[in-house]
């Protein structure tokens, strides 16, 4: 996908979103076109982009329909969370900069002033975890990771202030900050399973409507992903 084609993807993330593309609602190539200001060949690769990521359904000679998550569908995005971003964080202790420091701590002031679990707090929040990722190295798994995390905010279950104090998410992000800036491998690592256990543990809880071979699914990836 072209660099054309990446910024409307992102563009209609934004726009579920901020609600400006309504959930269940069918819409034309051309209509997108329209709205992004570009023809229907970036917009359909876009498309197809999102529906890779479960964001829209592609309905032929028709359009995209904006499609939210299921209650399996959290579970694999957040399994997929606890099994790759730890380890990484662990990795990024080992060669993390002063640099890097700064800028962990620049992005979690942000989400210390706000503490109201806004769009604002949630991209400082974003960009937190991808400075960690990008530290590690693996700038494919940075990519990746990235993505299953829009995917997950853009279904509207935020685990913050729904159904979680913002203190509590807030803590948990010192705790990880403090670790890689002692260089404490394995206790990043920890601090990161926490945090990502705690915040699956509340979506997969409110998205399975009492569905407990899903809950139980969870379960199973997590006794894989502990130590």
């Amino acid at each position: 996908m072209d660099s054309k084609s990446e910024q409307i993807a992102a563009d209609i993330r934004d726009a579920i979103r901020a609600g400006r593309l309504e959930r269940g609602v069918l819409y034309s190539s051309r209509e997108l076109g329209e709205l992004f200001g570009a023809s229907r060949t970036p917009v359909r690769e876009a498309l197809l982009r999102l529906a890779d990521l479960g964001l829209v359904k592609i309905e032929r000679n028709r359009g995209a329909r904006v499609v939210g998550q299921d209650g399996r569908g959290i579970v694999e995005l957040c399994s997929l969370r606890v099994l790759l971003e730890p380890p990484a964080c662990r990795s990024a202790a080992a060669v993390m900069t002063a640099r890097d420091d700064e800028a962990l701590l620049a992005e979690y002031t942000i989400m210390e002033t706000l503490a109201d679990g806004s769009q604002d707090y949630f991209a400082a929040d974003e960009r937190l975890h991808d400075l960690i990722l990008r530290a590690s190295g693996n700038q494919r798994l940075a990519k990746f990771v990235g993505e299953l995390r829009q995917t997950l905010s853009l279904d509207g279950r935020y685990s913050v202030p729904h159904h979680q104090p913002v203190d509590i998410a807030l803590k948990d992000h010192r705790d990880i900050i403090e670790a890689l800036r002692n260089r404490d491998g394995l206790a990043a690592e920890q601090a990161m399973r926490k945090h990502l256990v705690r915040s699956g543990d509340l979506l997969v809880s409110h998205s399975s409507d009492e569905n407990r071979s899903l809950v139980a699914e969870w379960r199973r990836w997590l006794a894989i992903a502990t130590p």
